[in-house]
């Protein structure tokens, strides 16, 4: 008896040799050049994806996304499938202040972000790496130097740079480095440098801006209540070694009310100083509920 799959190839073959005329005439030839298939310009296009777990509201998204980045030859977005975006620039300088701005987060919820490359699918960006500073803590004298940001980089996941500041000033607690991530390994909260065979120390990492992240298995992108190591081997025991630690704190709320009378080098001088004095106990009375005289009209 004859199989289906014998009767299938043996109709093909009919098929393929009843032939038309209109079929051999026509066609489309291509020349070495091909057009895009999506009409966009992709010297300056990001691929994003947000890690959440449920769909988000596209116009909502693209009108926050806009509010934050503040583009100034603007910006398209187009949702290629669920929480996962396109987004069209217009100059080199709105798509690198972007990417240098990494981490962004919607809603509280990470952001992984892709430069596209020419002729690249953007349905088809693998979206698993996150660019990050990192401050690297307890470096010892000898040893705060560029190649040993660069082994720090390397140690975390892929050096990208370091902060052009990290060698000004007088004395530095920290020095940054700028690094690209697997969000699917668990972050890096130190690393052991040897001052001889036998002898080292602990450099130590603070993330910027660091989002989610689970103190269980220390991957980004979820919280220790939806770890899965947590559900299989139960919390009675269950250890945490990442913590609120790892977070740096936020470098722009650090300037203080008393920056403007701070010198930021040694060699300013302190501009206007009478004034400066005379305003300052100007505020401790208004501070105190103490009415304020016009400057004007004192003797």
């Amino acid at each position: 008896m004859v199989s289906s799959s014998t009767n299938l190839k043996n109709l093909e073959a009919r098929w393929d040799d009843f032939q038309i005329d209109d079929e051999n005439e026509r066609g489309l030839a291509f020349d070495e050049t091909v057009e895009n298939e999506v009409n966009f310009d992709a010297r300056w296009c990001l691929v994003g994806k947000i890690l959440y777990d449920r769909s988000t509201d596209y116009n909502s998204f693209r009108n926050v996304m806009a509010s934050l980045w503040r583009a100034v030859k603007g910006m398209f977005v187009k949702e290629l499938e669920i929480n996962k975006y396109l987004f069209q620039f217009f100059h080199e300088l709105d798509i690198k202040r972007v990417l240098e701005g990494s981490p962004w987060t919607f809603n509280h919820t990470l952001i992984i972000l892709e430069r596209l490359s020419l002729g690249e699918n953007p349905r088809m960006v693998i979206l698993n790496k996150l660019e990050i500073w990192v401050q690297v803590y307890d470096l010892k004298p000898g040893f705060m130097s560029d190649r040993i940001l660069k082994a720090c980089g390397a140690y975390m996941g892929q050096f990208v740079a370091s902060c052009p500041k990290n060698y000004t000033g007088i004395w530095r607690e920290y020095l940054r480095v700028r690094v690209k991530i697997d969000i699917e390994k668990p972050l890096k909260r130190r690393m052991k440098i040897f001052t001889s065979k036998t002898d080292f120390f602990w450099a130590t990492f603070k993330y910027e801006r660091l989002p989610t992240f689970c103190f269980v298995c220390g991957v980004l992108g979820h919280s220790e209540s939806f770890c899965h190591k947590l559900f299989d081997e139960g919390d009675e025991n269950m250890s945490r070694p990442y913590g609120i630690f790892m977070r740096a704190p936020d470098r722009r709320g650090q300037r203080n009310i008393g920056a403007r009378w701070l010198r930021d080098n040694m060699a300013r001088p302190l501009e206007s100083a009478p004034e400066v004095v005379r305003t300052a106990a100007e505020n401790r009375q208004g501070r105190e509920g103490v009415a304020m005289v016009p400057r004007h009209s004192r003797s």
